[in-house]
């Protein structure tokens, strides 16, 4: 099964006092056990760049932002997805598209890529994915 995974999910899973963080934890947890399998995570650069500058706002920690960083990158079932110019040409279109949408530009980006690669579920906590037409997980 393929997924998207979003800053939001892994932000929860690594912030102990996120809301989230109990529900993104135990999904993960499944995966790990096996109980949900086989799973393939896309990401993308910039979610990644999203993921580590919101760690370090939050904790001012460099040390953990490099940690999650490499455990994101070694990661054996995450593929992290470049935003090349097609991608963020399409993604402006989109942005500029919805006007109603306070969507933000790397949602835009996240929307694309999966579209791109037929992915319809992600691992998020962002209502913007539902307004998109998305499965959220969990």
């Amino acid at each position: 099964m393929k997924i998207f995974i979003d800053s939001s999910a892994y932000i929860a899973y690594y912030n102990k006092r996120d809301e989230n963080h109990e529900k993104a934890k135990n999904f993960l947890d499944k995966i790990r056990s096996k109980e949900i399998s086989p799973i393939i995570f896309y990401t993308s650069d910039y979610i990644f760049d999203e993921v580590l500058t919101t760690i370090i706002a939050l904790t001012g920690r460099k040390d953990l932002a490099i940690k999650v960083g490499n455990t994101i990158l070694s990661s054996k079932i995450t593929k992290i997805i470049k935003v090349d110019s097609k991608i963020f040409n399409e993604a402006w279109e989109l942005f500029k598209k919805y006007k109603d949408k306070t969507w933000s530009f790397t949602d835009c980006t996240s929307f694309i890529i999966m579209k791109i690669n037929n992915i319809k579920r992600a691992f998020t906590f962002d209502e913007h994915y539902k307004q998109a037409g998305y499965i959220t997980i969990p």
